[in-house]
């Protein structure tokens, strides 16, 4: 309400599918694939189709679930045979019914629908506060993340496992006679994860040179004697928050460059942990974690080196607020947040270590309860 006073708005519209809409799925904790629509202002109201009626007034945490036929939106449809020209119809009427003559939009609404109701409300484009609310969470939301962070080491642990028990022949891992694959290792990670409840996004398992792309997925037959970047960020299917973790590992030799940039890494992220807790801001989180790789003699940071921030949110998505980076915010307890720096060069490979941690007012959690081993 003190956001809506503010802006001097009688409700805030959200209008979409609550799996791509996560301020959405949040406020209703209703989990649908079609469009429906969000109302908030003092309570919280759903307008959705009849066939969504008794599983939205069952599910969601909705104070109020009115469906599209209350409206009479099947003799719209006949009248206009315009599916969404009838919604439109049934909208205005859904508004004017919850008192609505000036509501805020987020900077995603549609635009169709934007354009028209103009033209019987003042809209106001808002930046939600929704990812604010979502950036501190509650003991349940905590326990979800931990719950999917579990099945992510289990995950890891299976993967790391394929890897030590590979056989290194030239510049590559056999297991079993044959090469093992970046694909083979992110299948056994995706059934693991489903095996948990979790569903995997594109998990990463990159080696050699390749590793050198922070977010290359990776491809094809392992190498020996190199770093292999494995970064799992599953998300839980029944309760849709995410964990994550990076690890990356050697089977072989390691070169002395490489062991040196392990422990660079290493060493940034024990420095980028130490510095967390609420009141600090994530961009000094940040520049700790940049000074602590130029002390041990890589300053780089475009296109080489450290090239990205040291974290991000987790949650309900796996990048959300708040941020470690040139532009990251106050820290807040409940704030759940990535600690991954990462040294990058292209005639090396690429070293990354990410743990998960739950922001406190003294220090930090650490959710991630996993090993830090470079050759295995």
């Amino acid at each position: 309400m003190e956001f809506l006073e503010q802006f001097g708005l009688d409700g805030l519209l959200f209008i979409g599918d609550s799996i791509c809409d996560l301020d959405m799925f949040y406020l209703s904790h209703f989990l649908a694939g079609d469009r429906f629509t969000l109302l908030l202002q003092e309570k919280i109201s759903l307008l959705v189709s009849s066939m969504e009626l008794g599983r939205a007034s069952h599910e969601s945490l909705a104070d109020e679930v009115i469906s599209t036929t209350e409206y009479g939106i099947v003799e719209r449809l006949k009248a206009s045979e315009k599916p969404d020209a009838a919604y439109l119809e049934v909208l205005k009427e859904f508004l004017k019914d919850h008192g609505v003559r000036r509501v805020g939009v987020p900077f995603r609404f549609p635009a169709g629908v934007f354009q028209q109701l103009g033209k019987d409300f003042e809209i106001e484009i808002v930046e939600s506060p929704v990812s604010r609310w979502r950036a501190v969470k509650t003991q349940g939301e905590l326990n979800a993340i931990r719950q999917s962070q579990r099945a992510c080491e289990k995950a890891m642990r299976l993967a790391v496992q394929l890897i030590a028990s590979s056989e290194p022949r030239g510049d590559q891992l056999f297991r079993q006679g044959r090469p093992l694959t970046s694909e083979q290792v992110r299948s056994a990670i995706e059934v693991s994860l489903l095996n948990e409840g979790c569903e995997a996004v594109d998990t990463i398992v990159a080696g050699g040179l390749a590793a050198a792309d922070p977010h290359a997925r990776g491809s094809g037959p392992l190498p020996a004697n190199s770093p292999i970047v494995i970064d799992i960020f599953p998300r839980s299917k029944s309760s849709r928050y995410f964990a994550d973790m990076t690890r990356t590992v050697l089977k072989g030799e390691a070169a002395p460059e490489v062991l040196e940039l392990y422990e660079a890494v290493s060493s940034a992220q024990d420095v980028g942990l130490a510095a967390i807790r609420a009141g600090v801001r994530g961009r000094d989180v940040h520049h700790e974690v940049c000074k602590a790789f130029e002390e041990c003699g890589y300053p780089e940071r475009e296109g080489r080196g450290f090239t990205h921030s040291t974290g991000h949110g987790v949650g309900l998505e796996v990048h959300e607020r708040p941020s470690l980076s040139e532009a990251g915010e106050v820290l807040e307890a409940g704030n759940v947040v990535t600690v991954e720096p990462g040294l990058y060069y292209q005639e090396i490979g690429g070293v990354r270590l990410e743990d998960l941690v739950a922001v406190a007012d003294e220090g930090c959690e650490n959710i991630t309860k996993f090993e830090r081993r470079l050759v295995l």
